[in-house]
């Protein structure tokens, strides 16, 4: 009997030093946190730019189009003229900033159109890596090998471009939330660990006017979402769809300008960007149908009125359902947030964390004006 209440008591005192009251106080409390009083948060930092109201310091954005629409030219000359400092379509540049490349789709082809660019520019900076291997954001392993090498190249407060999407997901179901959420995280941790910002080359889908293709939650993760389209006669429009940070729909018209290059003894013809004039007011033509003019309405009608002119998505939807008298009551809620990320993808409305609060929809600026 001693010998089993001695053996009880010991583990009895075993498992009460794994309760947290009897843990080393260092190993519960959290040593710091960024928490701030309202009078203080005057003092914090205004955002950076890369390139001011288009492309924050330390972001997450994409460039998105139909294949062809010169995404990736735009992309590059973007990139070319950050690395210089030199301001891109007129739009001030703060700084020269370092640029990582990742050629995921058509290497060459960006290598042509690089030295097309340093061509024609007469200019090659030396601060930007083009990089042909893999970088796999589905992949903890890839995505840590892919910072540790460019922290030894002592890579940081730079521009990090992802060409393409599609091609950095390969085994990933873009229109999967809980998937793309997992990407997202990814491309966070490369712009966290390089003091970056991360820009991503994404496509449309099958139909233009439902945004990018995948998931919503890709479109509410990012910071700036600009649009690339290429008219049939060859003209090109790159138009700011989304922006945390500054007001939307300025956009630029411009054009492909062919250059001959002599590589190894032979003349290739490669593209460069010419900028036109600017566009001072652009949206994407939204055509909605009977039934999706009369949700928007209802959920328009909800958000307009409260002064921050948003609130929880689950909230809106139950009191649209209770409107939506004229549809079949079993399947409003199933119908009602499938029309929400319709208007979500056709940037009509915003989703996600605003203002301190999670699970938030909005009607943006595009939306206001439908």
């Amino acid at each position: 009997m001693e010998h089993f209440q001695e053996t009880y008591q010991t583990q009895k005192n075993k498992l009460e030093e794994l309760l947290p009251e009897k843990q080393n106080e260092s190993l519960v409390r959290p040593i710091s946190r960024r928490s701030y009083r309202i009078n203080e948060l005057k003092s914090l930092p205004k955002a950076e730019w890369l390139i001011k109201d288009i492309l924050l310091d330390g972001g997450i954005a994409t460039i998105y189009g139909e294949s062809g629409s010169t995404k990736s030219f735009l992309a590059i000359d973007l990139a070319m003229n950050l690395a210089i400092g030199s301001e891109w379509f007129g739009l001030a540049v703060n700084r020269e900033v370092p640029v990582i490349y990742t050629a995921l789709e058509g290497f060459g082809g960006v290598v042509k159109r690089i030295k097309g660019w340093c061509e024609r520019k007469q200019i090659t900076p030396d601060n930007i890596f083009i990089d042909q291997d893999a970088l796999l954001l589905g992949e903890m392993g890839s995505v840590q090998s892919f910072i540790n090498y460019y922290k030894s190249k002592e890579f940081n407060k730079g521009l990090i471009i992802i060409d393409t999407l599609n091609m950095a997901i390969p085994d990933i179901e873009e229109n999967s939330a809980a998937s793309m959420s997992g990407v997202i995280s990814k491309a966070k941790l490369i712009a966290e660990k390089l003091n970056s910002t991360v820009l991503i080359i994404h496509h449309t889908g099958k139909d233009e006017t439902r945004g990018m293709r995948g998931s919503s939650s890709l479109k509410a993760s990012m910071d700036t979402i600009i649009f690339v389209k290429k008219d049939s006669n060859g003209g090109c429009q790159w138009s700011l769809e989304k922006s945390k940070d500054s007001e939307c729909g300025i956009g630029f018209n411009y054009q492909l300008k062919p250059i001959d290059l002599e590589i190894d003894g032979d003349i290739e013809t490669t593209c460069t960007i010419d900028s036109l004039e600017q566009i001072k007011e652009v949206h994407k033509e939204q055509k909605l149908t009977s039934k999706q003019i009369r949700v928007f309405k209802l959920i328009k009608d909800r958000l307009m009125p409260l002064n921050s002119k948003q609130d929880s998505m689950d909230l809106v939807i139950n009191h649209c359902c209770s409107l939506w008298t004229e549809h079949q009551q079993d399947k409003r809620t199933h119908d009602m947030k499938n029309y929400v990320t319709t208007f979500i993808n056709k940037g009509l409305l915003g989703s996600g964390s605003k203002d301190g609060f999670q699970e938030q929809i909005w009607i943006t600026d595009k939306g206001m004006k439908q």
